[in-house]
This record gives C-alpha cells, sequence and structure tokens, in this order.
C-alpha cells in the first residue's frame, strides 16, 4: 500500500511562555501511529512548562511515525527490525519512530521515560514530575527488546486499560488483546495459549465414545481439564487433533483480518493443567526411552509437520510442565517450528536463580538450549497458597539474574504469571522490574529499584528500601524457601525481631509522607504484605496453663491489633481500583474483605479453667484465634453463654455441611492429608457449651483445628513450641436450634469458642 508522508500538524502550546512545539504524524496515519501523536501530546502538555529545547534548537518538532523526514533518513517502519525504535534529532527536528506496528509507540514512551523522567506504574497510575521546561542535548537513541515475546498475565483491570502493557513495552497483556491502536498483540490464536488438550479434544465429546484417546490412569480412561491428559502413542488421535487444528487456524486467521490485526504466529498444543499422564503400556514405553517431554514433543512435532506446508509462518507452542519439565532423551528435540515454553515450578522465588538451591530449574534451562530452537519461559510471581498470596519476598532483587541467564541460554520469550494485584506483595515495583529488565537485561537492578523508590515513594523512599534489604538479608540469613505454593511456616526467616525491625521502618516512612494523601496509601500499600503476615503470625499468640492452673504463659509476639486496623483502614480503599475478573467494578473488593475477615481479630479475654481439665496443662485457645474462612456463614460474635464471652458462630442454613453429623479433625496442611477426624450423630449432653473430644495429635509444621464439615472455623498450630509435641485436642461447642435440638426455638447454629490442647499425663508427671 502506498503511504502520503505529508504531515499533519498538530501544535501543541507551552501557554505559559508562549513558546511552542509541535507533534506531527504522517496525514494517513495507521492506527499506531495516531495513537503514538496522541500520547506524546497528551504527556508534554503536561509535563511542559516553558521551553523544549535540544541541542539548543527551540521551536522543537517532534516527527512520529512514517513522515517525511522518517522515510529521507531511512528509518521507515518497513526498513526497521521489527520493535526497534529510534530517537533521533536533526536540528530542531526530532523523529520518533521503529519497526512494525510497535516501534514508533517504544519510541514514543522512551522519549517520555528518559527524557522526560515520566513513568506507568500500573494500570491506575502515572507519574509526571512538576511542569517546566524541558531542556534535552542533541539526541541519537536506540533499541530493541532483548526478548521477542514479552508477557505480563495480570488481572483485576478493565480491558480498556491494556494500554499500560504497551506503555512498559509488553507485546502481550495475557489475555486481553492489545488492539491494532497500540501496535497489536504479539498474537497465539485459538483456543488459548495453554493447557489446550482439552480445547481440541474435549472429553464431554469424545470420551464416551472415543475413550482409546484419552490417558488411562489407575485402569481407566480419564480426560477433561482437571482429570486427565490424551493418549498421544494412540494412532487414531492424530486426525482428530489434527482437524481440530486446522479449524482453529482458520478461525485465528479470519478473526485477525477483521479485526485488522496482523496473524497469528503461535497456537499452542499442550497438556492439560494437572499432575497425571497416560499410564497405557505403549506411553509408558516410550516416556522409558525419551521421557515424558520426549512424548510430547514427538506428538507436537508431528502436528508441526503436518501445518508446516499449509502454514510455513505458524509456529506451534507446547509447554515443558511438571512430569514434563526435564528434557527428552533418547534423542528426540523439537521441530524447527515448535516453540517449547518452560514452567519454573520449582525455584525458589526469593532467591537467585544462580544460588545452589535454585540448581535444578537453573539447568533445565541450560540443557533445553539444546533441544528446542525456539524456548520460552513460563514463570510466576505470585504464591499460590490460599490465604497467603502476597506475604513479604524480596525478588525484585534478582531479576536481572534471571534474565540474563535466559538471555545467555536462548530464551527468545518470557510469560509471566502475576495476576491479584489487590493481593500481592509490593507489585507495582515487581511489575515495574519485570518489565523493564525483560526489554533490557543489562539495565542496573539496584539502581531501577532506587529509581521506582524515589518517585513512588518520596521522602518515605529510603525506609522501604531498607526494609526491602532487611526482608531479603533475613532470607539468606535463615535460609528462606518461597516456592510458588509455600505454607505459612515458609515466612518463617523472618522472624519477630525482623517483623518489628520492618514496622520501626515503616514507622519512619510514614511519618516522612505524613500530610501527602498520594505518598501515605503508598506507603500503606506496601505495608500490607508485612502487616497481613503480622496478624498470621498472630495465630501464635499462646496461653499455657500450668497443671495448677496458673497462667504461666501468655505470649503475645507481635502487635497484632495495630496491624489488623492498619488493613481495615487502608486496604479495601486501595483494593477498590481494581475490577473482578470478569471486569467487574470493584471486583476485588470481596476477596479483600474475606482476608480481613481472617485477619482481624478481636481481643478475647482469657476464661476460667474448666473443671474437665482442673489439675491438667494445657495451652488454651479462645475465639480471638480462630480463622474465620467463609465470613457470608461464620462470624465472631459476643456470646453470654461463653465463659471467653465470644465464639465463632456458623450459620447452618448456609450450607448443608453445617448439618449433623457434627465433625471435628485435624488437618496436615504440609503432607495435604487428614491426620485424625471425629464425627458426632448428635450434640453431646444438655443445650449449651460441652466438650468434644478429638483425641491425641501430634503436631506437624503445617496443620490446623477444624471445627465443622465446612472447614470454614480453623485453627492453625504452626508454632514452633507446638510442633513436634503430642496433644489430647479438645473442642469447645454449642450447637443450638431445632436441627440439633428438636423441640428447641430459634435459629440453627453452631458455636465454637475455644480449642484446648491438653498435654498428656506422662510429660506432667516428668
Amino acid at each position: 500500500m502506498r503511504r502520503l508522508y505529508l504531515l499533519c500538524w498538530l501544535p501543541c502550546l507551552a501557554v505559559a511562555t508562549g513558546q511552542t512545539y509541535r507533534v506531527v504524524g504522517p496525514r494517513e496515519a495507521l492506527p499506531h501511529e495516531s495513537t503514538a501523536v496522541k500520547e506524546l501530546q497528551d504527556y508534554l502538555a503536561r509535563r511542559v512548562k516553558g521551553d523544549v529545547t535540544i541541542g539548543g534548537r527551540r521551536n522543537v518538532v517532534f516527527q512520529v511515525g512514517d513522515t517525511d523526514l522518517a522515510r529521507e533518513n531511512g528509518l521507515l517502519s518497513s526498513q526497521l527490525p521489527e520493535e526497534e525504535w529510534h530517537i533521533k534529532s536533526f536540528g530542531n527536528q526530532v523523529l520518533l519512530n521503529g519497526g512494525g506496528t510497535r516501534g514508533a509507540l517504544y519510541a514514543v514512551y522512551h522519549f517520555l521515560e528518559d527524557y522526560c523522567d515520566v513513568h506507568w506504574w500500573s494500570e491506575y497510575e502515572d507519574y509526571v514530575p512538576p511542569a517546566g521546561p524541558v531542556e534535552l542535548p542533541a539526541l541519537d537513541t536506540s533499541g530493541k527488546p532483548a526478548f521477542l515475546y514479552r508477557d505480563l498475565y495480570r488481572t483485576h483491570y478493565p480491558a480498556d486499560a491494556v494500554h499500560f502493557a504497551v506503555r512498559i513495552r509488553l507485546n502481550r497483556s495475557g489475555d486481553i488483546p492489545i488492539p491494532a491502536e497500540y501496535g497489536g498483540s504479539f498474537n497465539y490464536g485459538p483456543p488459548y495459549h495453554c493447557h489446550t488438550f482439552d480445547k481440541y479434544v474435549p472429553a464431554t465429546k469424545h470420551l464416551e465414545a472415543s475413550p482409546e484417546l484419552f490417558s488411562l490412569h489407575k485402569g481407566k480412561r480419564v480426560g477433561g481439564q482437571r482429570h486427565g491428559q490424551l493418549c498421544l502413542t494412540n494412532e487414531a488421535l492424530k486426525p482428530v487433533f489434527l482437524d481440530s487444528l486446522r479449524e482453529y487456524i482458520r478461525k485465528g486467521e479470519e478473526n485477525a483480518r477483521k479485526q485488522g490485526l496482523p496473524l497469528p504466529r503461535i497456537y499452542d498444543v499442550s497438556q492439560n493443567d494437572n499432575r497425571r499422564f497416560c499410564e497405557c503400556e505403549r506411553c509408558m514405553d516410550f516416556v522409558a526411552e525419551h521421557g515424558h517431554s520426549g512424548l510430547y514433543l514427538t506428538f507436537v512435532n508431528w502436528l508441526a509437520g503436518e501445518i508446516a506446508e499449509e502454514h510455513p509462518h505458524v509456529y506451534i507452542s507446547t509447554l515443558a510442565y511438571h512430569y514434563s519439565e526435564p528434557p527428552p532423551t533418547g534423542g528426540v528435540r523439537a521441530a524447527p517450528n515448535v516453540v517449547v515454553k518452560l514452567t519454573d515450578t520449582l525455584t525458589n522465588q526469593a532467591a537467585s536463580v544462580l544460588e545452589e538451591e535454585n540448581k535444578v530449574f537453573k539447568e533445565f534451562v541450560e540443557q533445553w538450549k539444546g533441544f528446542a530452537d525456539h524456548l520460552f519461559i513460563w514463570d510466576y510471581a505470585i504464591t499460590f497458597s490460599r490465604g497467603l498470596t502476597g506475604l513479604p519476598f524480596a525478588s525484585e532483587f534478582y531479576y536481572g539474574d534471571l534474565y540474563r541467564h535466559y538471555r545467555a541460554n536462548n530464551v527468545s520469550g518470557v510469560f509471566w504469571e502475576h495476576e491479584n494485584p489487590h493481593l500481592a506483595d509490593m507489585y507495582e515495583l515487581k511489575v515495574f522490574m519485570e518489565s523493564k529488565l525483560m526489554e533490557d537485561p543489562d539495565q542496573n537492578v539496584e539502581a531501577l529499584i532506587g529509581l521506582f523508590m524515589d518517585r513512588y515513594y518520596g521522602p518515605a523512599a529510603p525506609h522501604i528500601l531498607a526494609y526491602r534489604h532487611l526482608v531479603d538479608a533475613a532470607r539468606k540469613r535463615n535460609g528462606g524457601v518461597v516456592r510458588w505454593f509455600p505454607k505459612i511456616y515458609s515466612f518463617d526467616y523472618l522472624q519477630d525481631d525482623d517483623i518489628a525491625a520492618a514496622h520501626r521502618l515503616f514507622e519512619q516512612a510514614e511519618s516522612a509522607v505524613r500530610g501527602d494523601p498520594l505518598l501515605s496509601a503508598h506507603v500503606r500499600r506496601a505495608r500490607t504484605g508485612l502487616d497481613r503476615l503480622t496478624c498470621l503470625r498472630g495465630t501464635a499468640s499462646l496461653c499455657y496453663r500450668d497443671k495448677d492452673s496458673k497462667v504461666e504463659q501468655t505470649k503475645t509476639l507481635l502487635d497484632v491489633r495495630s496491624a489488623g486496623n492498619r488493613l481495615a483502614e487502608s486496604w479495601p480503599a486501595w483494593a477498590e481500583r481494581y475490577t473482578g475478573r470478569r471486569g467487574e467494578p470493584r471486583g476485588a473488593l470481596k476477596a479483600v474483605n474475606a482476608q480481613l475477615a481472617k485477619h482481624n481479630r478481636t481481643e478475647v479475654p482469657l476464661a476460667s479453667v474448666p473443671e474437665r481439665f482442673r489439675g491438667r496443662a494445657f495451652y488454651d485457645f479462645n475465639a480471638g484465634a480462630f480463622e474465620n474462612h467463609s465470613p457470608q456463614a461464620v462470624s465472631l460474635v459476643s456470646d453470654p453463654d461463653s465463659p471467653c464471652g465470644y465464639a465463632f458462630r456458623s450459620d447452618v442454613k448456609a450450607s448443608h455441611y453445617y448439618k449433623l453429623p457434627f465433625v471435628i479433625g485435624f488437618y496436615d496442611q504440609g503432607a495435604r492429608k487428614g491426620i485424625t477426624s471425629k464425627t458426632f450423630k448428635q450434640p453431646l449432653g444438655e443445650p449449651g457449651y460441652n466438650w468434644y473430644q478429638l483425641g491425641p495429635v501430634t503436631i506437624p509444621k503445617d496443620g490446623y483445628v477444624y471445627t465443622s464439615r465446612a472447614w470454614t472455623t480453623k485453627l492453625q498450630t504452626g508454632v514452633d513450641e507446638l510442633v513436634g509435641k503430642t496433644f489430647d485436642i479438645w473442642v469447645s461447642a454449642k450447637l443450638s436450634g431445632p436441627h440439633f435440638r428438636p423441640g428447641s426455638t430459634g435459629s440453627d447454629h453452631i458455636w465454637i469458642d475455644r480449642i484446648v490442647l491438653l498435654e498428656p499425663e506422662a510429660s506432667q508427671e516428668d
């Protein structure tokens, strides 16, 4: 298509001084060029007050995109490598252009960042310095992102805020497409970018009629995203899968043409999101010789070969995930048009990839270089354990090591999974570092962190930076390991003294920005993870009663109440900005409020020693120590029937799991198994509170007592003073209402006011 290079003059006036600068683009600008012009106009209008001078020249004209100046100097988008960007001054003319549909945008964003000190922290926040003159030297700079594919999977932002991804030089934005006006995406074609077996050959459609196409697990053919895979050695699978793949390619290209976007480059063919694999004899024999990844690659290579002649521009991607992470054996390697995406499910996220404990994944990256021409990485900047997402660990110091290791081993694409910003630890800082170093791994990590700290926290920056160094130093000193599914004890590397010292730093930080609402909100945001950990540690507040009924030890480790108050005051206000996963306004608040219900504990007074346990030594936990995992059904209420004055009350009508039989039990989260449980078909004793005996339990490092079949009222027991010891566990419960006590009146409720860990009599005699 022929392009007219006449200029569209769009003046932007610096009104205060009467000086002018202009931002211009091609008269027949393409969508991304129009966006680049507007972005530069809008931000310069906020940034400039006074003169703009370049190399001493005034009356500056910024030429964006394929203008005459670009054509005259051989800097048209068609003459440059895709995504390469250039900023070059010619007297008072400044050209900002680049290759493909994103190069001009990247040139504009680099000019704003590198020369105007403009920054983007999230979909909701940017930073523009106070308006003033802009005086710059003659310009001649260029660059190109280090990785072909750059993606941060984020959630809880509206679809119309996808511009943030382009501003930080991502070329894909998770599940939300980047439209043509922002340069489009590095596109995967349909059906999805991962875990696609069940989309090509759905179990709901094929399993009943053709079970042989699906994985054999424990003697049964199973399929589906959560329960099974495909039988890749079954020749009958090939034509079914290939037909489905061809149809998705047809749809993908048709949709791209309709939207004016580049045709998708990659179609994913990868295992379902579960740890099962086909156990049939043919598959197991193949795996014995070539490994699980060899089996997957052999199947994907065949598909890629069939597609290559019809669609030479198309690549097929597949995952190396869980059991298929190790490279193949026996001579199998990825075909030239196959992309392997290696997942990082093994590393300690809080440590450098170069540290000894991360050796396995580090070596997987090095080894896969020899088995695939095109290697992508699927990395995790999130911890998934329920209730623990967002606790503190200082991974930001090690992203430089990680990206440089990837680049050194021919990695050409990086996908970060980093969702749930309303829960995450230091989200804005980590996204800033992830995106900056994904573009250029050679940037100075400390300098980047310092830049962010200064601009985002203002006078509080030194204290927040000291806090992050404290977290990192504690991890090194105490051997902290934070994997993608951590346990609460994974954060024991932050000892109580460390947490107390961190809070002192935050007191200084809050004092430094007092009176500035925005910076104060930023500081509170940074403190959220620490406050949440403090509240979780509050579970470790112990009351020990010796056999003479004396309270020998009341141990309140940290100021849980203040931490809870700060969270209640600041966290929901911050979370209001985030949508739900489906874009509903303020949709993240529900998750935040659910976490607050767990963190905010009422101070419940100690009760007298129960007659049943008089003369025995025990740990005494009242309702102030319990966790609420269903705020809709469970609440902490005052109750005059309880000697403690408070109880966790469960509304039976909320779920049939609250109905009889009444069940109490103990679950080991670390081992992922129940240790013991006890079922009561009817309430014990007379109406009111009665003691229900669970029995002896040796306390594991990460376990809890649950107090109904719904498992929504829990007592965490992972405290050093308890771990490894055996206790007889008793639960004080009141089961009220006609469901439990026929003939009684009122609503049906379960009330839990106290849990006792009774020491064995033998240990007390000692």
